[in-house]
């Protein structure tokens, strides 16, 4: 039994368009921050082999990078942020590999600590929308993988959730992490836009390959622009 989860609110409005939970008692309103949608939870049954499409469908949020050039490149591509599935246990284990194109970027799969069988059945919480408008990821995703419709609405189950732990932190509820960039040395610069003075953010979830160059990214959206070296 797993889960997914993809960013709602990643910049596409502006550096306002993000999740930002400050410090401090939690409020009804940072779960609804949290889940902008009116979406509900279902569930799908699935192998080792349509994770790993899942996965490498997910992986085209990223451009593909040339190692060997010199000028900056875009990490980001157009690919909406709201279709960046990620696994949320550090029990699933993935590289993305952004030198490689689309379809060929997941690399070192592994379930439990051992490659993943393509054969093995899971059963993975999504939502709804995901669950019967996401053939684009994998066939069953068109509804005819789903073994369970809730009527509960994801946002209710974080305010749930949330009434019963008040007491959420990033050690506990925030440190999992199911993937990372797969090494790599690049001779020029690999950029990406996100919310003004979030450095400190990022350092403070172990992010430390990611710099600032520049408080404004020329965009307009009031975001500055980061560098993230993808050796490390």
């Amino acid at each position: 039994m797993l889960s997914v989860s993809a960013p709602f609110k990643s910049g596409f409005q502006g550096a306002a368009d993000y999740t930002d939970v400050a410090v401090g008692p939690l409020a009804i309103n940072n779960a609804a921050d949290l889940y902008l949608y009116p979406n509900t939870v279902y569930a799908v049954k699935v192998n080792g082999a349509d994770i790993q499409k899942w996965l490498e469908a997910a992986a085209k949020r990223f451009n593909q990078i040339d190692p060997a050039k010199t000028t900056e490149q875009a990490l980001i591509s157009t690919f909406p942020g709201y279709n960046f599935d990620m696994f949320t246990t550090p029990d699933v284990q993935y590289e993305i590999d952004v030198t490689q194109p689309v379809g060929s970027r997941i690399k070192n799969l592994a379930y439990l600590g051992k490659a993943i069988n393509p054969a093995q059945e899971f059963v993975i919480a999504t939502n709804n929308y995901r669950a019967t408008s996401g053939k684009s990821f994998i066939d069953k995703l068109d509804g005819s993988g789903t073994i369970w419709a809730s009527p509960d609405a994801n946002r209710d189950v974080v305010i749930d959730y949330i009434r019963k732990n008040p007491a959420v932190t990033r050690t506990a509820n925030g440190s999992a992490k199911s993937w990372r960039f797969a090494k790599v040395k690049t001779a020029g610069a690999v950029v990406f836009s996100s919310g003004a003075g979030a450095l400190s953010v990022a350092q403070a979830a172990g992010l430390k390959n990611v710099s600032l160059l520049a408080a404004d990214d020329g965009s307009g959206k009031g975001t500055s622009k980061y560098a993230i070296d993808l050796s490390q």
